[in-house]
C-alpha cells in the first residue's frame, strides 16, 4: 500500500530571496561587516535622495515641507517589503522611522553650518556599497545587483530571527 504524500506548500517568494542571499552570504567569512554595512548602506540611500530638491507644491500647504522624494522611495519599500513579509515590512518601517528622526536632525545641523546632508548620505551609502561590493567580490556567479536589493530584507529577516519572531 502506497503512503500518500501530501503536497509540498508553494515556497514563498521572501523564502527564495532569504535562501538565495543566505547561501552567498555563507561564503563570506566578515558577517559583522555584511551586518554592520546593510544599515549603513540603506540609511545612505535614504538621506541622498530626502537631500534631493522636492517642488514646492501648492496643494500641500503648510504640509510642503514633509514630503520629499524619500517619501516616495520609503512608500515602495514598504509596499514591496509587504507583499513580501507583513513583519519584515514592519520591522522595516520602524527602521526607518529611525532613519528619518536622524535625518531630520542631520538637515537642523546642516542649516546651522555642518556638513549638507546630500554629503552625508551619499559618503554613507558609497560606504555601504563598497563593503557590500568588496564582500560580493568573493563570491563568483551571481548577480551583484539582485543581491544588493535582497540585502536589506536578508537583513530585516535575520534580526526577526534573531527576535524569534515568525516572519
Amino acid at each position: 500500500m502506497k503512503k500518500k504524500t501530501e503536497p509540498k506548500a508553494p515556497e514563498r517568494l521572501v523564502d527564495q530571496y532569504f535562501e538565495s542571499y543566505e547561501n552567498v552570504y555563507q561564503q563570506v567569512t566578515n558577517k559583522w561587516l555584511v551586518y554592520a554595512s546593510i544599515p549603513v548602506m540603506l540609511f545612505g540611500l535614504i538621506a541622498f535622495v530626502w537631500a534631493i530638491p522636492f517642488p514646492h507644491l501648492q496643494f500641500l500647504g503648510r504640509y510642503n515641507g514633509f514630503i520629499n522624494w524619500a517619501s516616495f522611495l520609503i512608500a515602495i519599500l514598504i509596499y514591496y517589503y509587504l507583499r513580501l513579509s507583513p513583519v519584515a515590512s514592519y520591522i522595516l518601517l520602524f527602521l526607518l522611522f529611525g532613519f528619518s528622526y536622524i535625518i531630520i536632525q542631520l538637515e537642523q545641523w546642516q542649516k546651522v553650518g555642518s556638513t549638507p546632508l546630500w554629503l552625508v548620505g551619499l559618503v554613507l551609502l558609497l560606504l555601504g556599497l563598497g563593503a557590500q561590493f568588496t564582500l560580493l567580490s568573493f563570491v563568483r556567479g551571481n548577480n551583484y545587483l539582485q543581491l544588493l536589493l535582497k540585502a536589506p530584507l536578508w537583513f530585516i529577516i535575520n534580526v526577526i530571527k534573531k527576535l524569534k519572531l515568525r516572519y
